[in-house]
């Protein structure tokens, strides 16, 4: 399985034309199985889509957005066991707290792969390995 970072969500609906390449990366990385996210992606999606200097939707656009979301990706909600794992994997990797929440996250889930922007690609993180889809755009 496959973990997907806030930003793969954001690019695949952006409707701003400098971001058309990564747009298309996105959305065709995105499948209809096989793909997980956490609740905190939902989470930074949803305020990131509305956010009216970044996509500008409204609440019921970005609402309608998520609730797709999570019926095409397995959705991980955090629990105690995740939190502390998270603090593990900051202090392991000296990476901030939130990146730590998604490799925790996708650790949690048995992903074999982080697609992200933020974190370093093609750096392994407890086994995880993280790609860059736009690395090359």
């Amino acid at each position: 399985m496959d973990f997907l970072d806030t930003n793969i969500l954001v690019y695949a609906v952006s409707r701003r034309a400098e971001d058309a390449k990564k747009a298309a990366a996105a959305r065709a990385l995105i499948q209809p199985s096989g793909q997980a996210v956490s609740l905190q992606v939902l989470q930074e999606f949803y305020r990131v889509a509305t956010h009216p200097k970044k996509l500008g939707y409204t609440h019921d656009e970005a609402v309608a957005f998520c609730d797709g979301w999570r019926r095409t990706f397995t959705v991980l909600e955090p629990t105690l066991r995740m939190f502390d794992a998270s603090l593990a994997i900051c202090a392991r990797y000296q990476i901030s707290y939130f990146d730590s929440c998604i490799v925790a996250a996708a650790k949690q889930l048995g992903c074999a792969t982080i697609y992200s922007e933020d974190l370093n690609p093609g750096q392994t993180y407890d086994g995880i390995r993280v790609i860059n889809p736009f690395l090359n755009l």
